[in-house]
């Protein structure tokens, strides 16, 4: 079973759905077609979530990498909504 650690150093069980509900949540915010929602949450998503259960450990920052680099190169625009989405979580 995967873990992934938190930036703070904690630890809990890898969910998958997470993985797939950011990717539609800044897909939605950059205004993208439900169908290219869809591709652009199964190609991106299925490879991340792969790459994730290879490893007992993952870091959330690893995870975000690796969602932000493939987004990056099919939908830029998705990418840039992410990255709002965080500023505004930080604040």
């Amino acid at each position: 079973m995967t873990q992934v650690i938190k930036r703070g150093g904690r630890r809990q069980k890898f969910i998958p759905a997470k993985i797939k509900n950011s990717i539609k949540n800044a897909a939605k915010a950059a205004r993208i077609s439900p169908a290219k929602t869809r591709e652009l949450v199964n190609e991106v998503g299925g490879a991340v979530i792969e790459f994730a259960q290879k490893k007992k450990l993952v870091k959330t920052i690893d995870l975000r990498k690796s969602i932000l680099g493939r987004i990056n190169r099919r939908i830029k625009s998705v990418a840039s909504a992410w990255k709002k989405s965080e500023k505004r979580k930080k604040k």
